[in-house]
């Protein structure tokens, strides 16, 4: 009795790890199934239906995680925007070349590790646009102060931080887009991104 005791004791934490483990992938399938869905046919038109087949995964499972589709495009945009956010108020502390440069570079570091939901970005619809507005705001926000520092220090092709803020949105996705699995993809967006937006030197 007690040696079967200490048995299930020992393999609780094992088997507890094991389930851990399955919910992380889970979890994980309904991301990659969202963010496929939605790239291919467009959030409004996709049901949790779509998401439980492709993913195959039960509706009780999918309430688990998420309390609706627009829940789930939520955890894949939101990290998008916390990062984009952190890492360009990181760039006060650079000079206005160095911080306009380091936009691209934060693109890139976003497209690296967030590929996927940065394709969904533009095909965010109005209606879906209210459930990311705050953030999205938050880091156009983040973009338009180092843009204007950047006006200020006469850096922008068009001499407008506000034009420029528009041709980041825009563009920046796209030619990630453009340049994805190109083996120098990540230097000719950056060579790209300097023409549009910066002076020559």
């Amino acid at each position: 009795m007690e040696s079967t005791q200490l048995t299930d004791y020992q393999d609780a934490p094992v088997l507890s790890g094991r389930v851990a483990r399955r919910r992380i992938r889970m979890r994980e399938a309904l991301l990659v199934a969202g963010a496929k869905q939605f790239a291919a046919h467009g959030i409004n038109t996709v049901s949790v239906e779509d998401l439980l087949a492709e993913a195959d995964i039960s509706r009780a499972t999918f309430y688990g995680f998420f309390t609706s589709k627009y829940n789930l495009l939520e955890e894949l945009l939101n990290p998008i925007f916390e990062k984009g956010i952190r890492e360009i108020c990181a760039l006060e502390e650079c000079s206005p070349r160095d911080a306009l440069q380091g936009v691209y570079r934060v693109y890139i570091d976003l497209w690296r590790t967030h590929r996927e939901g940065m394709l969904l970005i533009p095909v965010v619809d109005p209606a879906t646009f209210k459930h990311f507005e705050s953030q999205h705001q938050g880091l156009n926000e983040a973009l338009l102060s180092v843009l204007i520092r950047a006006e200020k220090a006469d850096l922008l092709r068009n001499g407008s931080a506000k034009y420029s803020l528009r041709v980041l949105a825009r563009t920046a996705i796209p030619l990630l887009k453009v340049y994805d699995g190109h083996p120098s993809g990540e230097a000719l967006f950056e060579d790209a991104m300097r023409v549009l937006l910066m002076n020559a030197d």
